[in-house]
């Protein structure tokens, strides 16, 4: 039951929501006003023989009450009622009205107003709504704030992400601006049950996956947000309404393009599961070049099926009248003061904002906020230097509007960011050394619990702080584009990157922002001078023996050299260590680092520098907790002779090593080969035993594939493996029954035959001190 207080929508929303409301109930074609001479029409309907046959006027009100409604009814709205002269008048507020309120309406514009039933207020139209629902539904704002549909995206949202409340839901509904992409992507959601949204950093990627993922919340799906597609693999639950969720999510997983978590095949696998389920959703968003740089790194992603641009949208270029709406919602919502709102208004200067070619809908975010304006310069000047240069969005605010100790706390999460989740204990742990460091160094002092203060004062600015428990507390920037801020700042300035590293606390610090060599596309600051290497070098090598991170530390302390310098500075080193390793198990980051090391030494033709090459492949092929490190493990054999060799001369001589080897992979096979046979090959939309028998008989030979390339002739829990053919056709028969979810398509009511005019009416306002119903 429709119960809205109209506060998602802006005053321009409210007048066409009324003129729909109005339409259907009097069964005549209201038309908008467009500029022109005459004043005090928001809405009218005309006929041959009186253009103003009748005048509406719609009065947003939301934050001013009653009082100033009715004085703007009678102090500015009257003298033109009075000139219009029209046979009826009727008024439209948002504002909830008693009897006595309308009586008073209606008396003030007598005898324009022919009964109180040309007032509309609060209550008639929530009425209205209830009674027509075809026109709540056309209202996409409204009809995602509605009391009940918000309620369901909360409910089914707020278990995956703790930062997903209210407030900020409700912000972005009232500054959404649905578009043509907008269009596209239900249209391919609804069809493929996946999309992947790409466009350049600011554009507004994240926004329409937000917006798609309420939308399909208010149908009931359970959001799961993904951080690796290997926790969405474990999660996915058949017959379940799920929608996965992966922002950003080739800068998660370029990094592990290579690696044995082998994040490509896992994520090509997982969209062809999705694909197939009526009952799940996938929506990725990327940057444009790093599909690109991922096209080129992984063979995969490029030669998969599924043809990517099928379920792209390319989320690229506005009409100017989305641009218009946009920079409108912006001003309306915003904080800014009566007079810098009026800047936009006066001389057309929104037109200099719609067609500047660094128009984006984050640099609008940040110059319509007011806390990032400096007083002190002309408010038209700052818009148009945060167009010119958008680097400004967090350049001020990063050096001159937060202290010393913030930049430090964000130089410290920069540092340590990966795509691992961020704890609150390494962060503290970092800060805490960073600012010791500068209090032994430059002479800081500190300001009694600054990491608690830093923490107030860059939150909701700068980063996202999620309460999972009272013991886990998660850390990560408020967006991506802070993160490529602070990549310009440090390239700008890598000797103060050098200091940071001087009180590092984690090898992530040196492993993961930093690179020594050229890449395109890559976001690791270069240290492509051989001074500043030598320095890097000095100071890791010094910091070394006091940093730790996540899993072995020799192999951490290997991985960093060989990446990061030549093998003249660092053979030795390398060298020695290798030898001494002392390993029992793996976890999942050893695995890779191993791997890495391995793979470095074989491309370099340094293997016989090491002395326990057989021991370290005997370790890696041990307790593989996935198949993708089972694929990984035989990627390495197969691809480097000495490795491959290591393991034929032992077979050859009938060794213990070699039946060592094999029982570390059949158990290995005995623990993933189920997961490995379903997750593939849309098994869920096969309708017949034979089709399945073929398909599983086909994965299994790739796993035999897999197993021949380590020099291993048969595993038993591969051969003997029994597939549930009869459960697998239940399970497809009862998800191919079920209907195919789908979500609404909500066009523009009224699209615009001239943009200009539209664009022009959407700022209208004939003169600013007549400005009644602006939300300032």
């Amino acid at each position: 039951m429709a119960n809205y207080d109209f506060s998602t929508l802006n005053d321009r929303d409210l007048e066409e929501l009324a003129r729909d409301i109005l339409s259907t109930k009097l069964g005549l074609d209201f038309q908008s006003f467009k500029p022109g001479p005459d004043k005090g029409i928001d809405l009218r309907y005309a006929t041959i023989n009186d253009e103003n046959e009748i005048i509406v006027q719609v009065k947003h009100f939301l934050g001013s009450g009653i009082a100033a409604l009715k004085s703007a009814l009678k102090n500015h709205e009257l003298p033109k009622v009075i000139s219009l002269n029209p046979k009826r008048y009727i008024v439209v507020t948002s504002l909830p009205l008693s009897p006595p309120d309308k009586e008073s309406i209606k008396n003030t514009f007598s005898p324009y107003i022919l009964s109180t039933q040309d007032i509309l207020g609060k209550n008639d139209l929530n009425i209205f709504l209830r009674n027509n629902p075809n026109i709540e539904e056309q209202n996409f704002k409204l009809w995602l704030s509605s009391s009940n549909i918000f309620k369901r995206i909360l409910k089914n949202g707020i278990k995956a992400r703790s930062e997903f409340h209210a407030d900020k839901i409700k912000k972005q509904i009232k500054l959404f601006v649905p578009n043509k992409a907008h269009s596209n992507a239900v249209k391919i959601l609804n069809t493929n049950n996946f999309i992947l949204i790409t466009g350049a950093p600011g554009i507004g990627k994240s926004t329409l996956a937000n917006m798609l993922t309420y939308q399909l919340l208010a149908k009931d799906f359970e959001l799961i947000y993904v951080r690796e597609i290997t926790e969405a693999e474990d999660l996915i639950v058949p017959g379940r309404k799920q929608v996965f969720y992966f922002d950003d999510f080739l800068g998660s997983i370029t990094l592990d393009l290579k690696s044995s978590r082998n994040a490509d095949s896992a994520i090509v696998n997982f969209i062809d599961m999705i694909k197939n389920d009526s009952q799940k959703k996938l929506i990725l968003t990327c940057r444009t070049t790093l599909l690109n740089q991922a096209k080129q790194t992984s063979e995969k992603i490029n030669d998969s099926k599924i043809d990517i641009a099928k379920h792209e949208v390319h989320v690229k270029d506005y009409r100017n009248i989305d641009k218009a709406k946009i920079l409108y919602n912006h001003i309306y919502i915003s904080q800014l003061s009566i007079e810098q709102k009026s800047i936009f208004f006066k001389d057309m200067f929104y037109w200099q904002v719609i067609k500047h070619k660094s128009y984006n809908p984050r640099v609008i975010e940040y110059f319509t906020d007011s806390e990032r304006i400096e007083s002190d310069k002309p408010y038209d000047a700052t818009v148009i230097d945060f167009l010119n240069n958008p680097s400004l969005i967090w350049e001020k605010p990063f050096t001159k509007q937060i202290s010393i100790s913030a930049r430090l706390l964000l130089t410290s999460l920069y540092s340590l960011g990966s795509r691992f989740i961020l704890f609150e204990n390494r962060l503290k742990e970092a800060f805490s050394a960073r600012l010791e460091y500068e209090v032994k160094n430059n002479n800081f002092v500190k300001q009694g619990d600054d990491y608690e203060a830093v923490i107030k004062e860059t939150v909701g600015m700068f980063i996202n702080r999620v309460i999972k428990d009272k013991n886990t507390v998660e850390y990560s920037f408020f967006n991506p584009s802070i993160e490529d801020f602070l990549y310009d700042y440090f390239t700008r300035n890598k000797d103060e990157y050098l200091t940071h590293l001087r009180s590092a606390v984690s090898y992530e610090q040196f492993k993961g922002r930093i690179t020594t060599t050229y890449i395109k596309d890559s976001k690791q600051i270069l240290f492509s001078e051989k001074k500043l290497q030598a320095q890097l070098l000095e100071i890791f090598i010094l910091k070394a023996p006091h940093l730790s991170g996540y899993g072995n530390n020799d192999l951490n302390y290997m991985v960093i050299l060989i990446r990061l310098f030549a093998w003249d500075s660092i053979g030795s080193i390398v060298q020695d260590r290798i030898n001494s390793l002392n390993l029992s198990t793996l976890g999942w980051t050893d695995r890779e680092n191993l791997i890495e090391i391995l793979s470095y030494m074989a491309e370099h033709d340094l293997t016989n520098c090491i002395d326990q090459l057989d021991n370290l492949i005997l370790i890696l092929s041990k307790n593989m907790e996935s198949h993708h490190q089972i694929e990984s493990f035989s990627k390495l054999i197969s691809k480097y002779n000495i490795y491959s060799n290591v393991i034929e001369n032992f077979k050859s001589s009938n060794n213990e090593y070699y039946d060592r080897i094999k029982v570390n992979i059949e158990e290995s096979w005995n623990k993933n080969i189920d997961q490995y046979i379903k997750q593939s090959y849309n098994l869920s939309s096969i309708t017949t035993k034979e089709e399945l028998i073929k398909v599983v008989t086909k994965r299994k030979e790739e796993a035999k594939n897999i197993i021949r390339a380590i020099n291993i002739s048969s595993s038993s829990a591969v051969d003997n493996y029994e597939f549930d053919y009869e459960q697998q056709l239940d399970t497809n028969k009862s998800a191919m029954s079920s209907e195919k979810i789908t979500i609404d398509n909500f066009q523009e009511s009224h699209d615009p035959i001239n943009e200009i005019i539209e664009v022009n009416r959407l700022f209208n306002s004939n003169d600013v001190d007549e400005w009644d119903d602006l939300p300032f």
